[in-house]
């Protein structure tokens, strides 16, 4: 054990025999059985006539690894009959690549932990094979990993959707905005300039995600900045077909009519809850422009506070008229802040917002689940963004997200868990 008690990472270990730094490589499964990673397969016979090969050429490859610059000898091989051509095969390198498959990965796990966009990919390259052996450090070009993610995304898609998780009946849903599209292919089609106000309102799209409480995405989709109903109903489907449908007892989401809409269409018989953690964030915000503390808070005001807190966690529209009458009270009774007057007027939009809510049989909702799930999202995607067509973000939430539910928490009591860990140990 290091420093702290944590554990020493292994994957790098090395030996000395006979003065020489000897480091062992992964094992890798082909067909039922672990090999080597770089062990060299032949091929033998031509898959089209059966004719036996000949030698055509000998080649040195120089592969791209965490191991260093590996170098290996291989052949290439011709049919005598049909005249096609074959090479020997590496194994954990991709078809005549010179990047390895853990090398990949390794800069995938970079560039959505350590937010590294794939121009400064780079740096990756540096740091993972400098100082292995006497050749200095690189990275795959941008275009060759945006490709390696585009493959990848396949077996992220399958693994997101398939996933076993267990959770406590409740599902979170939200969605965000993200800068997307090449406005000259755009421009082209369309046949005429976007100015830059037209081109943002354009370019952005928006991804909703649906989340369990222990922050395990689930699915998501890619609509346009302000979706329709229709647009959200193959999310909401899905969801319903991968689960017993007694399991989802309810769904929380903002005050978004196009999720709205689309949850009565699909879950009918579920309780839909309204999330106010944004109304009690801007309330708290009000208050702390013009008090840096809790404590310069006037006790006035500090009435007001609690009064529209109340208001925004009232679960019937009995409760919610009675609070907004004590809150018209102090207003016009109570020596109040200008901090004050700013937060009843905001309690007096909300009020309007939430009672027609309540009366439709919803129900408000304080967890925070999305806005955590999304501040750390937002983070990586402002970091790390590349994305010139609809397909290339798809493929990038796909990986982003199959990497998101193994990331373990840094802090708090699940320091060490990731999303699927904590829901696995908590419902198994």
């Amino acid at each position: 054990m290091g420093k702290g008690n944590i554990a020493i990472d292994k994957s790098m270990i090395k030996t000395i025999v006979d003065g020489k730094i000897i480091i062992p490589l992964p094992k890798v499964l082909v067909e039922n059985r672990y090999y080597p990673m770089f062990s060299i397969f032949s091929p033998t016979q031509c898959d089209s006539c059966g004719s036996k090969l000949h030698v055509n050429s000998h080649h040195t490859r120089f592969i791209i690894s965490r191991y260093g610059t590996i170098s290996l000898n291989v052949t290439y091989w011709l049919c005598p009959t049909c005249k096609k051509h074959y090479h020997d095969r590496v194994i954990g390198v991709q078809g005549s690549a010179n990047y390895s498959s853990e090398y990949y990965d390794t800069q995938i796990n970079v560039r959505y932990d350590g937010r590294c966009s794939l121009h400064n990919s780079w740096r990756i390259g540096e740091t993972y094979t400098e100082g292995v052996i006497n050749v200095c450090g690189r990275a795959p070009c941008p275009t060759s990993l945006w490709l390696y993610e585009q493959k990848l995304a396949k077996l992220s898609k399958q693994e997101l959707l398939n996933q076993g998780v267990s959770f406590e009946e409740t599902l979170y849903v939200d969605g965000n905005w993200i800068k997307n599209g090449w406005k000259k292919k755009l421009e082209e089609f369309i046949g005429t300039k976007l100015t830059k106000k037209e081109w943002k309102k354009m370019r952005y799209k928006s991804v909703y995600v649906v989340a369990t409480k222990e922050k395990v995405i689930l699915d998501f989709e890619v609509t346009e900045r302000l979706p329709t109903i229709e647009a959200l109903m193959p999310l909401f489907i899905r969801i319903k077909n991968r689960f017993p449908e007694d399991k989802i007892k309810k769904i929380v989401s903002d005050e978004d009519k196009a999720i709205i809409g689309a949850v009565k269409m699909v879950f009918p018989e579920v309780t839909h809850s309204f999330c106010v953690f944004h109304q009690l964030k801007n309330v708290s915000k009000r208050y702390y422009e013009e008090f840096s503390s809790v404590e310069e808070i006037p006790d006035n005001d500090k009435i007001t506070y609690n009064e529209i807190s109340q208001l925004i966690l009232s679960d019937t529209v009995i409760s919610a008229v009675a609070h907004i009458q004590k809150i018209r009270e102090f207003n016009s009774d109570l020596e109040l802040s200008e901090a004050s007057h700013k937060a009843i007027s905001y309690a007096e939009e909300i009020f309007s917002k939430n009672v027609s809510f309540l009366k439709k049989g919803f129900t408000p909702e304080t967890d925070n689940t999305m806005e955590q799930i999304f501040s750390l999202i937002c983070d990586i995607v402002d970091k790390v963004r590349s994305f010139k067509t609809d397909n290339g973000l798809t493929n990038f939430c796909y990986n982003l997200f199959t990497f998101f539910n193994k990331r373990c928490f840094s802090t708090g009591k699940w320091k060490g868990f990731s999303p699927l860990m904590r829901a696995r140990f908590q419902y198994g």
